[in-house]
């Protein structure tokens, strides 16, 4: 028994460190209707992320597109698949998530959390083409920080970029 265990643990210490390291983590999915999960750790940070969507009938792929859209749709998929809520809990923890972080985003393709020291990033990708569109929420254990969002097409210039700062009222 103790020779299978050293086997066991020599063949373990062989393997790159790539291969056994948790903080290595594929994009997940994002589901069009319902609820999507991701999870990430590291030995700081928990984290959990679930991303509600809805279904809107846009009509089909050949329909003229409208000349003035009414939703954040970007035509790259149908039915559009529209961000309803995302939820972010860290070590348990639930923190808030402005509406202005998630009212926008439609027709996500992939999510994914990358765990810093002491922060995380939640990065979204979402549409196609020239519509394709990346969407990076930093936050740590206690709050949102900043969300910037990028062209797929030019994924290092920021298009848009919003900062969040914790407030408390006062008694």
């Amino acid at each position: 028994m103790k020779k299978i265990f050293y086997v066991v643990v020599f063949l373990w210490l062989l393997l790159p460190p790539g291969l056994y390291a948790g903080a290595v983590q594929q994009p997940t999915p994002i589901a069009s209707n319902g609820e999507t999960i991701i999870v990430a750790k590291s030995t700081k940070l928990n984290i959990h992320v679930k991303i509600t969507t809805h279904e809107v009938q846009i009509g089909k792929p050949s329909d003229k597109r409208p000349d003035v859209s009414r939703s954040s749709c970007t035509y790259s998929r149908y039915p559009c698949s529209i961000v309803d809520g995302i939820n972010i809990t860290a070590n348990d923890k639930s923190i808030f998530v402005p509406r202005s972080v998630f009212c926008d985003l439609a027709d996500l393709n992939t999510g994914e959390v990358k765990i810093g020291q002491k922060e995380a990033i939640l990065m979204l990708i979402g549409g196609d083409a020239s519509e394709s569109y990346i969407v990076k929420i930093e936050f740590d254990a206690e709050q949102v920080k900043r969300r910037v969002t990028t062209s797929g097409m030019l994924p290092d210039q920021p298009l848009q970029e919003t900062t969040y700062h914790r407030r408390i009222l006062g008694d």
